[in-house]
């Protein structure tokens, strides 16, 4: 797993807060990226919206991996969230928290 801290610059705006890439070989991975506190994130791929979700958590990877997925989240201006990299996540998942 792997934590990372990003810190809203503007209000209500969409901001980058990863990127990332995986190998044609590994196409198939999948990461589950959790924010806390809960902020909506959406997934764009060459500026286009691909996944989007507003309850905190959303997955990444998948074949659209191979070109380059952004990982956006929306928060107010000068709030921090923490965001988890790891384990794909499932409804079951959710459910249990």
């Amino acid at each position: 797993m792997r934590i990372k801290l990003h810190t809203f610059q503007a209000e209500d705006a969409w901001e980058t807060v990863e990127t990332h890439w995986n190998s044609p070989f590994f196409f198939w991975t999948r990461l589950g990226v959790r924010a806390t506190p809960p902020v909506p994130l959406r997934v764009k791929v060459l500026g286009s919206v691909v996944e989007e979700s507003d309850e905190g958590w959303i997955n990444i990877g998948g074949a659209s991996s191979i070109l380059l997925q952004v990982v956006q989240a929306r928060g107010q201006r000068g709030e921090t969230v923490r965001l988890e990299f790891g384990e794909e996540v499932t409804e079951d998942d959710e459910q249990t928290r």
